[in-house]
């Protein structure tokens, strides 16, 4: 109380503190007295309303961290992490999907066109490949019809095309090309775990 005391009349000149000292003892006590009666009547109430401080944390637990989704490896049953390579000209699209796939706990890559595919799958290994179809430079199923005639991946390594177009010409040219499957690009995080559930 001396030290709050000095901090606070230490600032004032002299004629301050002659005038506020014979007023400042007294605002302090009622104070005191106030928290006291504070302090006394909540103590009452928590004795008399049967609770105890165990029973209030009981009521009002401290909220919990949302608890990690178990990673797509571990769920799936792989022992390594599963690496997965988008191929997409669009640079949103594609950051949106390797930004989704990474909240699964999957090891995402991010390329631009058929020829960094080729790259790509040349020099590391893959899980799954999701491959956009319309690209400039080499599109997808050129690119996946070199991947498949150059053996740059094992033949059980699935390729999924992923385009708007539907038609079955061009379905047929990317079956011909050696695709795994034809699918819609993935609309949110619960189309790209279906396709993580389904082709691995």
């Amino acid at each position: 109380m001396i030290a709050l005391e000095w901090t606070l009349f230490s600032n004032f000149e002299i004629r301050f503190i002659n005038y506020w000292l014979p007023y400042h003892a007294p605002l302090t006590s009622l104070l005191a007295l106030a928290l006291m009666f504070l302090a006394l009547r909540s103590w009452v109430r928590l004795m008399l309303g049967g609770e105890r401080i165990s029973t209030i944390l009981e009521e009002n637990p401290a909220p919990r961290s949302p608890s990690r989704p178990e990673p797509l490896a571990s769920r799936l049953g792989f022992s390594l992490p599963v690496r997965v390579l988008v191929v997409d000209d669009d640079a949103g699209v594609r950051m949106v999907m390797c930004k989704k796939l990474s909240n699964l706990g999957v090891q995402v890559t991010g390329v631009c066109d058929g020829v960094e595919a080729l790259l790509a799958v040349a020099d590391d290994r893959w899980d799954l490949v999701l491959m956009d179809g319309e690209m400039p430079f080499m599109d997808g199923i050129e690119a996946i019809r070199a991947i498949r005639h150059q053996n740059l991946l094992p033949v059980y390594t699935p390729i999924v095309t992923i385009s708007a177009n539907r038609s079955q010409d061009y379905r047929q040219a990317c079956v011909d090309a050696g695709t795994t499957a034809c699918r819609a690009k993935p609309r949110d995080t619960r189309d790209l775990e279906a396709l993580m559930d389904e082709f691995l």
